[in-house]
């Protein structure tokens, strides 16, 4: 539904824009589907990272690269850590699970400078959508590598969720 509504609704000033963050929320779809099948992760991975991709392209395309520090160090603390916690159990997954942190975290900086910058309106959550997104995926990959706990599909879910709603809401037309 949220992608069939951000097709439909799609802004035409943001359109390259636009364009990427449909196709980042397809490929966002079949890593979703992929992952109902747990011996699938890696595919599921692959998935969300061409996902990940597609937004970044988009912030670029439209910004180019902006690197503000607090944002960086933020971001690289918290990958540390979460890199930390879950190295012990990653195994042949470590390489795959450090390209994924490292795209999902350029990502995440690059739309948290399109939000500081606030060139269009449409931008004005998108640090949300991102930082969402890399606190539902902390969340799977401490689930799945660290400390299994209670609630944590929920919360995997809602945050995801509100992510991916707010990365749509970025590329519709306002009125």
């Amino acid at each position: 539904m949220i992608i069939s509504f951000t097709i439909r609704y799609r802004t035409m000033e943001l359109k390259a824009y636009s364009k990427l963050i449909i196709i980042g929320l397809l490929f966002c779809l079949f890593g979703d589907i992929i992952l109902f099948f747990n011996s699938y992760f890696l595919y599921g991975l692959v998935a969300f990272l061409l996902g990940h991709f597609c937004f970044l392209f988009a912030f670029v395309n439209h910004q180019g690269f902006h690197w503000p520090l607090k944002p960086g160090f933020f971001l690289g603390g918290f990958a540390s850590l979460l890199i930390y916690l879950c190295y012990p159990k990653l195994n042949n997954l470590l390489i795959p699970v450090l390209i994924y942190i490292g795209v999902i975290l350029l990502m995440s900086w690059q739309g948290i400078s399109m939000q500081q910058r606030k060139q269009h309106s449409n931008f004005q959550f998108i640090g949300w959508a991102v930082g969402l997104f890399l606190f539902s995926d902390a969340l799977i990959a401490l689930n799945k590598f660290f400390i299994s706990f209670k609630w944590s599909n929920i919360l995997i879910l809602i945050t995801y969720w509100i992510s991916i709603s707010l990365f749509a809401t970025s590329a519709i037309k306002r009125k």
